[in-house]
């Protein structure tokens, strides 16, 4: 080894904000990414909303919603010519991240809906961006920025007038179990999925998230209530199939862009999307209080469209060459 001590320990800063060849600053271009996950995600509301009162069975839909969403992001890396898997090394990872993690997460999510009101659930599932925060915290053993905390709070509260506007928020204990360990399992599987796939491209990463959920919900389905229900309901199963692709294509990219912490903050646009398309297509109302915390949380993705601080700095001990 060449030289004596190591060098002092280095601050290096994310190169974020670097602008891309579209010529649009990465932090702004991974906050419009996350704004179109959350309206892919709040379509998926919509349709297995639809699907639900149908009669169709969860493990049904979401089997068939992965499996469309996996297909249509397949065929768009090939036209894109890109590798149609994952890097080296990441593929197995990836897949389990389906199969697994997010099987796990929606199970809790909608065990937490069969023992108490959809609204109730859904306000409590709406922590899972301070969770992230937590997360990151720690594991980066830094405190977030003050702008992000405050895009935080706004969004959560944002969420909380939209979720719990509706004045149906019935919870037993079991549901609130459940809800929170939905939030929990979501914010690891972010919080993972970022880390496994930082060399894959986000489109392939997306679909290969969803052919693992779909491997899961299979099986589930296959052994409980089948596929004979579907007919007549094909259209919006492969609608719902498509909106999930935009979902998870475009979340794995503002993941990289922004990393977990401020990415989560601009996924929960979801609430907004949803709030507007269940008065445009449920024809719903929408409460004045809906109104006012859609505006909270738009105000919370803009507030991180324009920060310019990475997600974190990461500090490397940088060492003589031998």
């Amino acid at each position: 080894m060449s030289g004596g001590r190591p060098a002092r320990p280095e601050r290096i800063r994310s190169n974020n904000n670097r602008p891309k060849r579209s010529g649009i600053p990465a932090t702004q271009l991974g906050v419009l990414a996350g704004g179109a996950a959350g309206l892919g995600y709040a379509f998926t509301v919509i349709f297995g909303s639809r699907l639900a009162d149908a009669g169709l069975q969860s493990t049904t839909v979401l089997s068939i919603r992965f499996f469309v969403s996996g297909a249509i992001l397949v065929t768009l890396s090939a036209a894109r010519r890109k590798s149609v898997v994952p890097v080296k090394g990441e593929w197995l990872p990836i897949f389990l991240l389906g199969a697994i993690g997010y099987m796990i997460e929606s199970s809790f999510f909608f065990a937490g809906i069969a023992r108490g009101s959809a609204a109730a659930v859904t306000l409590l599932f709406y922590v899972y961006p301070a969770i992230v925060t937590v997360i990151e915290s720690v594991r980066n053993r830094q405190r977030p920025s003050t702008r992000v905390v405050g895009a935080l709070a706004l969004s959560i509260t944002g969420c909380g007038l939209v979720a719990g506007a509706s004045g149906d928020l019935k919870l037993g204990r079991l549901a609130v179990v459940f809800a929170l360990c939905s939030a929990f399992t979501f914010a690891l599987y972010v919080t993972v999925g970022s880390r496994i796939s930082k060399n894959s491209d986000a489109m392939v990463t997306g679909a290969w998230v969803a052919l693992g959920a779909s491997s899961s919900f299979t099986i589930r389905a296959l052994i409980g209530a089948g596929y004979a229900s579907t007919a007549g309901h094909w259209p919006e199963l492969i609608a719902n199939g498509a909106a999930n692709a935009l979902a998870f294509g475009m979340m794995f990219g503002a993941l990289g862009l922004l990393g977990p912490s401020r990415a989560t903050v601009v996924l929960t646009t979801e609430a907004v999307f949803t709030v507007i398309l269940s008065v445009v297509i449920l024809r719903e109302t929408l409460a004045p209080l809906q109104l006012v915390g859609a505006v909270a949380v738009l105000v919370a993705a803009v507030v991180v469209a324009s920060s310019n601080q990475p997600d974190g700095l990461v500090e490397t001990e940088a060492t003589s060459a031998p």
